[in-house]
């Protein structure tokens, strides 16, 4: 460090710290020197210099002096006194701060119904698509309805051929095919539809947010959204619409096809539908809460993995592999659990709609055989039946993309609440800019500035006006 040796160094500089090392000090206020000399020249003189030395001095003494650390000892061998100290200096800055710089990530509570499906089919304009899509699936129910009908009757009559029978048959179904195709077409529509909008929102919101909002938020929390919810948008939720709707209105369907034959199974098929529907409100709340938890556990998973990642040369110069390994494991437990806890509420709801089903299974069977008179058509019994038969699986099914649905829009949840981020303000404002012959004197005039790293902290610097600044030279020659 020898490069400065003999040179004349000029220091312009508030850093009172400094002074103490400088050979000379040009003291300049309103735009003139009002004191020169050396370090304790100026001291002894008295004046503003003093008090401006003085003021640091003590600012510095508030800052380093703290209750828990006026007594600490030379050696601490006691693990738990030491984290007993650490946790007292934490609590300590954080009381004197009043804030936090981390904000605890945002969750939702409660029930919302389904306001946020209907957000997804609104930010995404696709209101067409998701009503075509429902009007595809029931054209495809319905004709396979004229299908099953049309073997059931069709059977009984002598004027129709085999070769008539099975050609009326295929013609219908080819027909129904085309409606599902489209049913599942438009669904892919407002799923693509949806991605892009959610995508571009999210996308727009973040890049135009301002900087304290990346202070304060965390990464790992933008990679779960970016990563984990919008693939749950791109992927999971229009193909969970498509077979929640369709299994929903083949449920209707077969109850209405049992009923025709034996309007008596509409009384369990009732009240097995209404204990279902009581069965799922006692389930959703706790699997609605365990996916809300299971989006906040992955934050902390993400930004460990990241930071690891980056400080791995360092980890392994301490040889603490394992330790981090062990801590990483514990993270992703955390992450899991949750699913798992959920997949054991679905099953539970499962087991018991299943249950309802074999209820109003049985009762279509015993009305079939024991209530019905008269001369009963073979092939309406048969048609019945082998709803009845399907109604298990069709309600189980409904049940579970149901249950899928509503558990996917809590990712909806999580990607609204970055896509209204409060903008960075625009680098030009147009209805406020300075004339074209701005500036017409060189000088810059303070008054009362205040500057302020965020809103969570109080101003560092106020008052700031050019009659109290003190901008000072200090001139120090090489030796």
């Amino acid at each position: 460090m020898t490069c400065l040796e003999g040179k004349t160094i000029i220091l312009v500089t508030h850093q009172v710290e400094f002074l103490s090392s400088v050979d000379n000090i040009l003291v300049l206020q309103d735009g003139q020197v009002t004191q020169s000399g050396t370090y304790e020249d100026l001291l002894m003189a008295g004046t503003t210099f003093e008090q401006l030395v003085n003021a640091h001095k003590d600012a510095i003494t508030s800052l380093d002096s703290s209750p828990s650390e006026s007594k600490s000892e030379p050696h601490i061998t006691d693990n738990k006194n030491w984290l007993n100290k650490k946790s007292n200096k934490e609590k300590i800055l954080t009381k004197g701060l009043g804030v936090q710089l981390t904000e605890d990530e945002e969750k939702d509570t409660g029930n919302v119904g389904w306001n946020t499906f209907l957000d997804y089919v609104a930010i995404s304009q696709g209101s067409w698509f998701f009503s075509l899509s429902i009007i595809s699936h029931v054209g495809f129910v319905a004709l396979q309805a004229v299908a099953s009908y049309w073997l059931a009757f069709g059977i009984q009559i002598p004027e129709i051929t085999i070769l008539m029978l099975i050609c009326v048959y295929t013609l219908i179904s080819t027909t129904s095919m085309l409606f599902v195709s489209l049913r599942s077409f438009f669904a892919t529509l407002l799923g693509l539809k949806a991605s892009k909008a959610f995508f571009h929102k999210f996308t727009d919101s973040v890049f135009s947010a301002p900087m304290v909002f990346f202070d304060s938020t965390p990464i790992g929390r933008l990679l779960t959204r970016a990563s984990s919810d919008l693939s749950v948008i791109d992927f999971d939720i229009p193909f969970s619409f498509a077979f929640a709707f369709s299994a929903g209105i083949d449920l209707l369907a077969t109850i209405g096809i049992m009923a025709s034959v034996t309007w008596q199974v509409l009384i369990v098929a009732i009240f097995a539908i209404a204990a279902s529907k009581y069965m799922q409100g006692y389930y959703q709340p706790t699997a609605r809460e365990l996916m809300r938890i299971n989006g906040t556990t992955k934050a902390p998973l993400m930004n460990y993995a990241s930071e690891t990642s980056l400080g791995v040369a360092t980890i392994r110069a301490f040889k603490v592999q394992d330790r981090f390994f062990e801590e990483y494991l514990k993270l992703v437990d955390s992450d899991s659990s949750t699913l798992i806890f959920s997949n054991a509420t679905l099953e539970w709801l499962i087991l018991r709609t299943e249950a309802f089903s074999n209820l109003t299974l049985i009762t279509a069977a015993f009305l079939l055989v024991y209530t019905r008179k008269g001369p009963a058509s073979s092939g309406l019994v048969g048609l019945s039946l082998s709803y009845a038969l399907t109604l298990s699986g069709i309600q189980v099914f409904f049940t579970r993309w149901y249950c899928s649905l509503a558990n996917y829009v809590i990712s909806i949840e999580r990607i609204k609440q970055f896509m209204h981020i409060p903008p960075e303000q625009p680098a030009t404002l147009e209805n406020n800019r300075p004339p074209s012959s701005w500036p017409s004197k060189g000088k810059i005039q303070f008054e009362d500035l205040k500057v302020i790293k965020s809103y969570f902290f109080s101003a560092f610097l106020v008052k700031i006006s050019n009659n109290n600044m003190m901008p000072m030279f200090f001139i120090m020659h090489g030796t």
